[in-house]
């Protein structure tokens, strides 16, 4: 008799979560045509006879994909503790510092370079407040250098995750010992901040992506994580943990879909802030389904999430994000493509324009991230791991 090939259930690695790399470029992706759309107003709707595709609620919405970002984050970093392999805190900055430092520090120097030789400016003791809170990770604390920063509005999300990171060495061990309780406690510290704290205000710009707002976004990922290392290393019932995997996955996909479209049917700037508080815990438990579910799954549905090309974009992913909004934004300033418009051909629905500059934003923020990464990061990286 053939012996049965389980090969498709294989067991799923415990180190490597396939689901994370698929996840991390579709939500930078989403992010990074949030802010291109913003630029060229393209409305992305597919028409082919009877089948057309609309997605341009998930667009409109796309800023609410940074929240799953986050969530990586949270899953990724606490991966190699619910995997038993602690890392001594000072390994673990170190390696954070490797990690973001040489692109953020560049990315700084040259927005740095620009502002000053920029024929408007004019307020040093300003740009150098931006600066200084921009270097110490405290910019999403100030509104001059969140909302109104003359560097790179993108980068909050540094802030909010070096914040983290000062905590987490001390954090993830307990959290292993207790998962239950800490995430409790993370998650109830959010809820209470957003409801009791953020939520009452007048106006919540400068409050709503602040870390206490985000802990329970963390909570998920790590606890996503730790569900993902005690099922990876399960060796009975694979057949069942791969497909109640893929139906988590599935599952969560629907969920993150639902909660951004109804996200995109807000047009008022404070009910938005607002629904983006409420569907914040939602939505990162959505994501967590689909970073454990998917990684479970059968072992072809893997291998479509982590391959060498999603594996080289989730590569470059980290540059991509922290220059796309930036290039579009110049890109558009230099008439690259031309457009006929005196100015905001974007507002005169200007087409062929809007397709092309759309798809030369991305494909120029591909490639200068692939640049960043390969001729800076990734060598800068190598030497700080050395010392």
């Amino acid at each position: 008799m053939k012996k049965l090939d389980l090969s498709a259930v294989a067991p799923a690695p415990p180190e490597h979560a396939a689901a994370a790399d698929l996840l991390r470029v579709a939500c930078v992706a989403m992010v990074g045509w949030y802010h291109i759309w913003q630029q060229s107003w393209l409305t992305p709707v597919l028409a082919l006879e009877n089948f057309r595709l609309d997605v341009y609620p998930y667009v409109r919405a796309g800023y609410m994909f940074v929240d799953l970002m986050l969530l990586l984050s949270g899953f990724l970093l606490y991966l190699p503790y619910a995997d038993g392999r602690d890392v001594p805190a000072r390994e673990f900055y170190r390696r954070r510092a490797a990690r973001i430092l040489p692109s953020y520090w560049l990315c700084l120097a040259v927005m740095l370079l620009l502002a000053v030789t920029d024929p408007a400016f004019s307020d040093l003791p300003r740009l150098l407040k931006d600066l200084g809170a921009h270097l110490t990770f405290t910019h999403d604390l100030f509104r001059l250098s969140y909302t109104q920063s003359r560097l790179n509005v993108v980068l909050w999300t540094l802030a909010v995750e070096v914040q983290f990171y000062l905590v987490f060495p001390a954090l993830a061990p307990v959290f292993r010992r207790h998962p239950l309780p800490c995430w409790l406690a993370m998650t109830g510290a959010a809820l209470s901040f957003r409801l009791l704290w953020t939520a009452p205000m007048e106006d919540t710009t400068l409050f709503i992506n602040r870390l206490p707002n985000m802990l329970d976004v963390y909570a998920n990922g790590m606890l996503a994580a730790h569900l993902y290392v005690a099922l990876a290393k399960k060796k009975q019932r694979r057949a069942l943990i791969a497909a109640l995997g893929t139906v988590a996955c599935i599952a969560g996909i629907w969920g993150i879909l639902r909660l951004v479209r109804d996200q995109s049917h807000i047009g008022d700037y404070n009910l938005l802030r607002l629904g983006q508080l409420e569907r914040r815990w939602g939505l990162s438990a959505c994501g967590a389904l689909v970073l454990t579910g998917g990684s479970l799954s059968f072992a072809p549905v893997r291998r479509v999430l982590s391959n060498r090309f999603v594996r080289f974009l989730s590569g470059i992913s980290f540059n991509f994000y922290i220059w796309h909004q930036w290039l579009a934004v110049k890109l558009k300033e230099w008439r690259i493509p031309p457009y006929l418009a005196e100015a905001n051909p974007n507002q005169a629905g200007e087409m062929p324009w809007q397709l092309h500059y759309t798809l030369l934003c991305f494909a120029a923020a591909i490639a200068l991230a692939a640049l960043i990464t390969y001729l800076v990061e990734r060598p800068a990286a190598r030497k700080m791991k050395r010392h």
